[in-house]
């Protein structure tokens, strides 16, 4: 920051910008997106329509119908008692088929509708009920406002529920009275309770939430998810599960309590998918009923649609439409077997390739057609919201991270199988932006050309999807990670994303059931403070040293960081140990390759692979930049001693703090005219020290290093199903909160303000020398050994527009992945539009941008997240 500009801010009383805006964010008029898609027929306009106009409401019919089966079946065997509750629920929610709409089924009666799984968490619940207090600040603190207009509902008869969400008001008491049953029951619950007085490192577990190295309570309401279903499994019919159970069931005989478990478990499975069978009749009958008093065509469509949910899921699709409803009656059968977040559809696209070159052949569809059905599924996705704490909404911005694939390579014969089905899903996500799924492509070396293509124009449509994955490195992370349960080559290819960036193995592998986010950006905080919190005065441990030399930063670091994620690890494995008892899946063990064989749930080592659970991060390159600055300027230019870098730090570099204005965005925080020109060149040299992501390896050396230990850690604490625990390089949106409890980091960050997004991308205005330079950056870290590395990047329309742009936006990705790169996901958007859109938010209802591993409407995100994407560096070329 320069002097000048530094006296100009003492002397106007305007507010510091920083980091500094580039020039290009700042001049001219707004650039428009290059690509822009319309839905492509009237119903799909119409659709999207009302999907834009809907309120987020909550829909209290499934865990109501939910307990009191449960209730009902008290003292069964436990997988008995889930199926029977869970066949019961299915078989009294109200059937909803939406005007317009063609593929069918919902978990709630509402356009964009929630509901609640009391058995993981109840507390933030009840509060939100009851408009508790602490809510309110918890609200507060983590900036959840959700004063948009999808989150504010103004109809008689209906009352707010935490930020986001409304619920009727004749629902309450009866809510109410579900929660209390469960509040001693649930998992969250359950598990603090056993650990009070069984976990040798609760005090450390609870000190760390107090202090904000751990997420604060809430996190079990959304503990469960990213994985693939078998889709395949579904496409075959549940009559055909149903027979097999039964079979077993006649063969088994009971001698032991494990035996007789597999038979309890093979009986639920039966319950769960008759329960499944019967709400698709359900909706079928629904569907007839509408269609005698409706006209032509509408009529027509009602009554077919009855055809296909009479045949799926119980049967096998026999064409296009009933596959494709088949595969959507999947996956609303298993999110609403659980929380079940991240549950993603993989590769779609595979499936439904032959079924639609027959019907295309046959006359029975056309292509146009198809793209109406892919739009319209777009809506489908989007219409299954979640409640979960202010906390955990902060966390994850309210996204269920769905994830749908195109790419990747046949996985028995190892050949491209791109196909139109494919062009068609990227087709809609340009002409359909919705938050859900969020797309994601699988390139390969074999990968063609034209399916390459028509993703870069999908990206370049701006709303930050599709994703581009290194799908070679993906199958190499596959068979290194899972060498030890004997991966076949085949099913370490059949692979695509569970949840937003994690590798997944399609339709085999465990999901992981936890949402263990960690912070970085606190650890180091603490290093600098002798274990001590500043903001709470909380000492979290002993040991940690003064800092005398750079050895001992790095070493309290290392020790502080070392013991936490041992305790976080350790602390997970519990509260799962209480969820298998608790909430065992069953919809989700019969959609899972070999449960029904083994006799075993997905969530007690039911599934072909188990090693797949993993330990997320966040504010990494914050830890990176101000490792690097203070061993340049204190420990090697001895531009600055310890004190004064400590001093500067302890007083926010001179602005004031963001928690006493209400402050967090990273764009517009207020200087302290009192402190700020002490400090000002000390942070002005801060600022320009060596930053992550312009390939120095003065400063990239220690991202390395710190990596490389993180995975030393993990990979020495063992999971709930007895394998290593896996590095997943990403934070989803946990960057936002996990800044908000942070004080000032030493790589010039202002207190509260946002971590770094991702885990390669650049801290927002520092990666000065160009897009080549933060991947030449990025691959100095091999990424096989981690479920997933998270890269963030930002380009103006203008750096790859046309033909040509498109190409050398291909291989530009290419080179990177060839170099060694896994992900890398891009906002394609003109800053000034982000700038307008805050200003002027009622004309920009449909844009969405890329926050991290998901996307989400802009007007729907909270300031300092908005303002961090806006602070991310554009490019103006590649």
């Amino acid at each position: 920051m320069e002097e000048s500009l530094v006296l100009e801010m003492l002397q106007t009383g305007k507010t510091a910008t920083w980091p500094a805006k580039n020039q290009l964010q700042e001049s001219g008029e707004v650039v428009d997106k290059e690509v822009k898609g319309t839905p492509s027929t009237d119903r799909t306009r119409r659709m999207k329509e009302r999907f834009m106009n809907a309120k987020c409401k909550m829909d209290m019919e499934a865990p109501i119908a939910y307990t009191k089966a449960w209730r009902e079946h008290e003292g069964k065997p436990l997988y008995v008692r889930r199926g029977l509750a869970y066949k019961y629920m299915l078989e009294h929610l109200t059937p909803a088929i939406r005007e317009d709409e063609l593929i069918t089924m919902s978990k709630t009666r509402y356009d964009r509708g929630a509901t609640q799984v009391p058995q993981f968490a109840t507390d933030f619940m009840i509060s939100f009920l009851t408009q508790a207090e602490d809510q309110k600040e918890e609200a507060k603190l983590y900036s959840v406002e959700g004063k948009d207009e999808a989150h504010t509902v103004e109809e008689e008869g209906w009352t707010k529920v935490g930020q986001l969400f409304s619920i009727r008001e004749e629902e309450v008491k009866p809510m109410l009275e579900v929660l209390e049953y469960w509040k001693t029951r649930c998992v969250e619950n359950v598990s603090d309770d056993w650990m009070k007085t069984s976990f040798p490192y609760y005090q450390d577990y609870v000190n760390a939430k107090k202090v904000g190295l751990f997420p604060g309570s809430g996190l079990h309401a959304g503990c469960d998810g990213r994985w693939i279903p078998a889709y395949d499994v579904a496409l075959g019919g549940l009559n055909r599960v149903i027979e097999e159970c039964r079979e077993k069931i006649e063969k088994t005989v009971v001698t032991t309590k494990e035996v007789a478990d597999k038979v309890f478990f093979w009986q639920g499975c039966i319950y769960a998918c008759e329960g499944a069978i019967a709400w698709a009749h359900n909706y079928a009958v629904e569907a007839r009923r509408l269609a005698e008093t409706a006209v032509e065509p509408r009529k027509t469509e009602l009554l077919e649609m009855a055809e296909r949910l009479d045949r799926v899921p119980a049967e096998a699709p026999r064409n296009f439409m009933e596959a494709v409803q088949a595969l959507w009656t999947t996956q609303i059968l298993v999110i609403s077997d659980s929380l079940a977040l991240g549950v993603s559809p993989g590769r779609w696209g595979k499936f439904l390739e032959p079924y639609y070159e027959k019907d295309l052949a046959e006359g029975r569809i056309t292509k146009g057609q198809a793209l109406e059905v892919m739009e319209l599924l777009r809506i489908k996705f989007s219409t299954e919201e979640y409640i979960t704490p202010s906390l955990w909404a902060a966390m994850a911005s309210s996204n269920s991270f769905m994830n749908l694939a195109v790419g990747g390579l046949d996985p028995k014969t190892g050949k491209c199988t791109d196909n139109e089905i494919e062009d068609l899903i990227l087709e809609a996500g340009i002409n359909m932006p919705t938050p859900q799924p969020t797309l994601s492509i699988l390139l390969s070396d074999k990968t063609t050309d034209h399916l390459a293509i028509k993703a870069a124009e999908c990206t370049k449509a701006g709303n930050g999807y599709p994703a581009w994955f290194n799908y070679d490195m993906m199958v190499q992370h596959n068979l290194a990670m899972y060498r030890d349960e004997g991966i076949t080559l085949e099913d370490a290819r059949n692979c695509a994303l569970s949840g937003c960036v994690e590798n997944g193995l399609a339709g085999t592998g465990h999901p992981i059931a936890h949402p263990a986010f960690y912070n970085e950006g606190k650890t180091i905080e603490l290093a600098c403070n002798e274990g001590v919190d500043p903001r709470t005065g909380i000492k979290v441990m002993d040991g940690i040293v003064p800092i005398k030399t750079y050895e001992d930063l790095w070493d309290n670091f290392i020790k502080i960081r070392e013991h936490f994620m041992h305790v976080y690890m350790q602390y997970w494995n519990e509260v799962v140990a209480c969820q298998r008892d608790i909430h065992p899946k069953i919809m989700g063990s019969v959609l899972m390759h070999d449960c029904i064989e083994s006799g075993r749930p997905v969530d007690n080592l039911g599934c072909r692979y188990n090693g797949s659970v993993t330990l997320l991060d966040s504010g990494t390159v914050n830890v990176v930049n101000g490792l690097a600055a203070i061993k340049k300027l204190v420990f090697e230019d001895h531009k600055y001693t310890w004190d004064e870098f400590k001093e500067a730090m302890d007083n926010n570099f001179g602005f004031v703090l963001g928690a006493e204005k209400g402050n967090f965005s990273m764009l517009n925080q207020e200087i302290d005219p009192e402190k700020h020109m002490k400090y000002a060149h000390i942070h002005r040299d801060v600022l320009n020290a060596p930053k992550f992501g312009n390939d120095d390896d003065f400063v990239d050396d220690i991202f390395v290093d710190l990596w490389h230990d993180y995975d030393r850690v993990t990979a020495s604490e063992t999971t709930y199903n007895g394998y290593r625990w896996i590095t997943a390089a990403l934070s989803i949106s946990a960057h936002g909160p996990h800044g908000r409890v942070t004080g000032a980091t030493p790589d010039g960050r202002l207190s509260g303000v946002t971590l770094c997004d991702g885990i390669l991308s650049a801290s927002p205005g520092t990666d000065v020398n160009g897009p080549i330079a933060l991947i030449r950056s990025g691959v100095k870290l091999d990424p096989t050994e981690f479920a997933s590395v998270q890269l963030n990047m930002k380009f103006h329309p203008t750096a790859i527009r046309g033909d040509e742009g498109s190409r050398n936006f291909v291989d530009f990705i290419h080179s990177y992945f060839q170099m060694g790169g896994y992900h890398v996901q891009f906002n394609i958007v003109d800053s000034k539009m982000l700038r307008d859109a805050q200003d002027h938010p009622q004309n920009y209802r449909d844009l969405m941008v890329r926050v991290a591993g998901f996307s989400a409407y802009w007007n729907e995100l909270g300031k300092p997240i908005q303002d961090e994407v806006i602070a991310r560096t554009e490019y103006d070329a590649l």
